[in-house]
């Protein structure tokens, strides 16, 4: 029985980032394989998911001073994410830091898989080396479903130890078609980048309903999950929420005590106390609507078969598309799912989406993209 390593981004408060390799070690410990979440944790992480910054600053003691205000939401979720880890990810016994490298792995297994989410978009803030598993291992390297998202690869780091890195990879998969190609551009050989789903999206609904909250909210509601919070983004989730006379409920994803008294004043209800990845899965799943700025709200929405728009982003004067987004609805032949907030006031809010159609083509490329994955694995 090999004995398989997962290295991606389970420590982080996302509830995208521990649903996904959730999905990934449950497939492979299906497919018979002995399966570890190698427990690392970028430095990053220190500064990035902390609940009060340093006092380093005026400002930094201002935004703790805001932060009071919401320390019960802050608590009460990461408290939630460290019990889902402890309760459904089969995290290694052995802890890793920034002070171990990649061959400390050696001993341990027989195959390391990195991914999926943003582990080799090298403007992540979390985007650590050990990611590309640096030098020559004994072990076998997978990369699954790595997204490269905003990054161009001309980055400063994107160096020939890099590329020389890259290309020591027996399996590369990225999770969208853009990055692909960027990475290609990047390595200039002829190594093979397949294409390839978010571990989620592998996974039959009933693998998350198995696990999720009862209904949390009992009136009919919409739900929106965000990565950014953009403005342009709550004005369509209010304008959504009047063409329906339904409230908007969400979840945090941040920290900022501005943004959220930005959603108190749009009439957008934040759930201060149901914040597990379990809950987020119940959201989703009782939601008349779902609204989502976010790849994994666009995911979880198509595989738990919801009526959804994902919202694209206005930022700095243009809309941004999530390049993940538009591949996956592309893929699925559903991409005109993906509006604009000038576009809310015309679309057909009640339009159903055909998922008998949808789900058997996501079914098919979850299938071919494993059985890529088991023969990476195997051969």
């Amino acid at each position: 029985m090999k004995k398989i390593g997962i290295l991606t981004y389970h420590k982080s408060i996302n509830y995208g980032s521990v649903l996904q390799v959730f999905a990934l070690s449950k497939l492979l410990k299906r497919k018979g394989f002995e399966v570890e979440i190698i427990d690392y944790e970028p430095a990053s992480y220190n500064s990035q998911y902390r609940i009060f910054e340093k006092t380093t600053s005026v400002h930094n003691v201002a935004a703790n001073i805001r932060r009071l205000l919401i320390f019960d939401i802050l608590w009460k979720q990461k408290t939630s994410f460290e019990n889902f880890r402890k309760n459904y990810l089969p995290l290694s016994k052995k802890r890793f830091t920034a002070q171990n490298s990649a061959s400390d792995f050696e001993d341990l297994y027989d195959v390391v898989i990195c991914g999926s989410d943003q582990i080799w978009n090298v403007r992540a803030k979390d985007c650590d080396p050990i990611f590309f598993l640096p030098g020559a291992q004994k072990y076998k390297k997978i990369a699954y479903a790595a997204s490269i998202n905003t990054a161009t690869y001309n980055e400063e780091r994107c160096n020939e130890t890099l590329r020389k890195d890259i290309l020591d990879f027996k399996y590369i998969s990225i999770r969208e078609h853009s990055g692909a190609e960027k990475l290609a551009a990047f390595l200039n050989s002829d190594k093979e980048i397949k294409v390839q789903p978010d571990p989620s999206l592998l996974q039959e609904k009933n693998t998350f309903e198995e696990i999720a909250s009862g209904r949390i909210v009992k009136v009919p509601y919409i739900f929106m999950y965000c990565a950014n919070y953009q403005e342009s983004t709550i004005r369509a989730a209010q304008k959504i929420s009047e063409r329906l006379h339904k409230p908007v409920y969400t979840v945090l994803v941040c920290r900022s005590a501005t943004q959220i008294s930005r959603l108190k004043k749009a009439g957008i209800r934040i759930i201060r106390d149901k914040n597990r990845p379990e809950d987020f899965i119940s959201y989703i799943m009782n939601a008349d609507l779902v609204l989502s700025d976010s790849f994994h709200g666009t995911a979880f929405s198509i595989i738990l078969e919801k009526t959804f728009y994902s919202i694209n982003d206005f930022i700095n004067g243009k809309f941004v598309n999530d390049e993940r987004i538009c591949n996956i609805l592309s893929e699925l032949g559903i991409l005109e799912r993906y509006v604009k907030e000038t576009d809310v006031e015309k679309i057909n809010l009640n339009k159903e989406i055909n998922y008998s159609v949808v789900t058997q083509k996501r079914m098919q490329f979850a299938r071919a993209a494993v059985a890529d994955l088991m023969n990476a694995i195997e051969t």
